[in-house]
């Protein structure tokens, strides 16, 4: 049930592409994650201009993934060359991972 909730709550944003969509979820995931980082490190002010560069970088992203064109294979080359060798593997948030209570 709110796994539709929320698909509706996306469907009704009528004046946005599926990129945008997918990309105002995937940057609001990334915002909530970062929630206790920002109460410990980063005022609002700065989560203010943080958030549109995460939800524009993700839209870039995946418009790049997209395409098939030598602007986006020359993005993504670019970013693809730029992950450090030293970063981990991605992993599940914990807030995913815990186990839901019956009924919702």
């Amino acid at each position: 049930m709110l796994a539709r909730l929320a698909f509706e709550r996306l469907q009704k944003m009528t004046d946005l592409s599926s990129a945008q969509r997918r990309a105002m979820y995937l940057a609001i995931v990334v915002r909530n994650a970062m929630e206790d980082f920002h109460v410990a490190h980063l005022s609002d002010a700065q989560v203010r201009e943080l958030n549109p560069i995460i939800r524009n970088a993700i839209y870039t992203g995946l418009k790049a993934l997209e395409a098939n064109d030598r602007r986006a294979q020359l993005f993504l080359a670019f970013n693809a060359a730029t992950i450090p060798d030293y970063w981990e593997a991605p992993e599940l948030l914990e807030s995913y991972k815990r186990k839901s209570p019956e009924g919702v």
